[in-house]
């Protein structure tokens, strides 16, 4: 029988479902795998965290730690997707305790696997100075965006290379997993240098000099490229047609940066912005230009 429009408005089937106690108990688990995140980001940084946040006011500590934060929360969002999508929702409460196994599994590797793209943006994306450095000693704003760009790109690209049916192996899923963030993470290196190329500042020498701008929009590109290819991972699987996805997503990019400098911004130069006058606020439009570009040809092509 239809349903008519006073029942679909003014039913409670909807909102009775709102207090699902399943719901409740993945909401805790999520509070604590990002307790365990925070616990874990203790472990292998050298600096205390709460000293630095509460102590000496480190923005640029907060700024980082805001990104991983940001990253955990949706690394554990494509586990839960995941589950609900290959499971069902009646599924998932007959298999409960199976899924809060998977869900914190795969929710701890994806973790750890930020801890790794946080090395590799120390030794390869920002390679020419130390980034516990500059975070520590010169609360440096612009390496702490730099760093949460890459949290959050990364995470991206972790939740969609989790997702999809599994192999029925832990240990095939687990290589998957390794094999494409791997290659994202080559493909954030390979960005990083056509960043620096279609710039018309150097990179790590404005980074360096604690100027904000410059590291706040690298990074909000950063995951704007991480949305893009987790995009196609989540529906694809070919190594080749990434890269080539990868290609595209470079040009329409740097296509968009050249947008926001000439009919954004116009009367003034955005690299000069960035570079000379250190405008954090025409880097934040060139950031929100590339997310929003991002989402939009996430839609488009996939």
């Amino acid at each position: 029988m239809e349903t008519s429009i006073t029942q679909r408005l003014f039913g409670t089937e909807d909102a009775l479902a709102l207090f699902d106690p399943d719901a409740l108990t993945f909401l805790v688990l999520a509070i604590v795998i990002l307790w365990i995140g925070k616990c874990i980001n203790d472990f292998t940084t050298p600096y205390k965290l709460s000293e630095q946040l509460t102590e000496k006011d480190n923005k640029a500590i907060a700024v980082s730690f805001s990104g991983y934060m940001l990253a955990i929360g949706v690394i554990v969002w494509g586990v839960l997707r995941q589950d609900i999508a290959a499971n069902g929702i009646e599924d998932a409460r007959k298999l409960l305790w199976m899924d809060i196994g998977g869900t914190a599994l795969w929710s701890i590797f994806g973790i750890l696997l930020l801890q790794v793209a946080r090395v590799a943006n120390d030794k390869l994306l920002l390679h020419r100075f130390s980034n516990v450095k500059e975070l520590v000693e010169d609360h440096n704003v612009g390496t702490g965006a730099v760093q949460a760009g890459s949290y959050v790109g990364s995470a991206f690209v972790i939740q969609a290379a989790t997702y999809g049916e599994s192999s029925g192996s832990l240990i095939a899923d687990i290589g998957s997993t390794l094999l494409y963030f791997v290659c994202c993470q080559i493909a954030f290196i390979l960005f990083g240098l056509v960043y620096q190329k279609i710039s018309a500042y150097d990179l790590h020498a404005e980074i360096e000099r604690d100027n904000a701008a410059a590291g706040v929009g690298f990074g909000m590109t950063l995951a704007a490229i991480g949305m893009l290819l987790s995009s196609y991972l989540i529906s694809n699987d070919s190594l080749i047609g990434l890269a080539v996805w990868f290609a595209i997503c470079v040009c329409l990019l740097s296509i968009c940066r050249y947008a926001v400098d000439k009919f954004i911004l116009p009367g003034s130069l955005l690299d000069d912005e960035i570079s000379r006058d250190r405008n954090w606020g025409a880097a934040l439009i060139e950031g929100t230009a590339a997310i929003g570009l991002a989402l939009i040809l996430s839609t488009l092509f996939h």
